[in-house]
C-alpha cells in the first residue's frame, strides 16, 4: 500500500508537466543535481527521545519545471539522500556495548511553485516552495556486548513533507539549496532469547541539501 501511494504521488507530481510539455515543449525544463545532505534539528540530534544521530551525507535530485508565465514555474522533483548514523556517539553514551548501524535513505517526492527573476542576461535567481511525500528507510542497528548481539530492524516510514529552496542559475549551471522536513512513523522490531518486541514511533527527518547541477 505504501509503495502504491508513493508511485501514485510521483505520477501526480509529473503528469501536469508531461501533458503540457506535449503542447509547448520548450517551456518544460529539467535539471539534475548532486551534493551534500546536512541533517537538521532532531534528525542530527544526539540527545532526547527523538534524536536521530544522522551524520552529513550525500544527495542527488532530478527536477522538472514548467513555465506558467515569465516569472512563475510549476516545479516537481524527486531527491534521494543518504545519511549514516553516528555509531561512535551512541557507543560513548552507552559506555560498553559496540554499535553497528546502517544509513538513513530518504526519498522526497515534491511538487510546488517556483519564482524566478532575471539578474542579468546570463543569471537568474529563483525560489521554490513545495509539498510532497517522504519515504524514509531507518537504519538497522546491532548492539553487541559480551558476545551477545541484538539487532533492531525497522520498516520503511512514510509522511507528508514540505520544504522550500533557493538558488542561482548561471547559463545552465545551477547552484541551489533545498530544505525538506517530515515526520514518518516507523515500526521497529527486536528479539532476544525468544522474546520479541515491536513498537511504532514517529521520528522527524529534516535535511538541508546543498547542491550543484546542470539544466538540460
Amino acid at each position: 500500500m505504501k509503495n502504491s501511494l508513493y508511485y501514485f504521488f510521483v505520477i501526480c507530481c509529473f503528469l501536469p508537466g508531461v501533458l503540457t510539455a506535449q503542447e509547448n515543449a520548450p517551456s518544460m525544463n529539467f535539471s539534475i543535481y548532486g551534493g551534500a545532505a546536512l541533517p537538521q534539528g532532531d534528525f542530527s540530534g544526539t540527545t532526547g527521545d527523538k534524536a536521530g544521530y544522522a551524520k552529513t551525507g550525500f544527495c542527488a535530485m532530478v527536477e522538472g519545471a514548467k513555465s506558467l508565465n515569465e516569472s512563475v514555474n510549476w516545479v516537481s522533483s524527486i531527491s534521494l539522500a543518504l545519511n549514516s548514523m553516528d555509531e561512535t556517539t551512541i557507543e560513548n553514551q552507552m559506555s560498553g556495548p559496540s554499535v553497528s548501524a546502517g544509513s538513513y535513505i530518504t526519498t522526497w517526492a515534491m511538487t510546488g511553485v517556483g519564482f524566478e527573476t532575471v539578474a542579468s542576461p546570463t543569471v537568474k535567481i529563483y525560489g521554490v516552495a513545495q509539498l510532497g511525500l517522504l519515504l524514509s528507510s531507518f537504519p538497522d542497528v546491532t548492539i553487541s556486548y559480551g558476545g551477545v548481539s541484538v539487532t533492531q530492524t525497522t520498516k520503511m516510514g512514510t509522511a507528508f513533507a514540505f520544504g522550500f529552496g533557493a538558488g542561482v542559475l548561471i547559463n545552465r549551471f545551477n547552484i541551489g539549496l533545498r530544505y525538506y522536513t517530515g515526520e514518518p512513523e516507523y515500526e521497529e522490531s527486536a528479539s532476544y532469547g525468544g522474546i520479541s518486541s515491536t513498537v511504532k514511533v514517529k521520528l522527524p527527518a529534516t535535511i538541508l541539501q546543498l547542491m550543484v547541477g546542470f539544466s538540460l
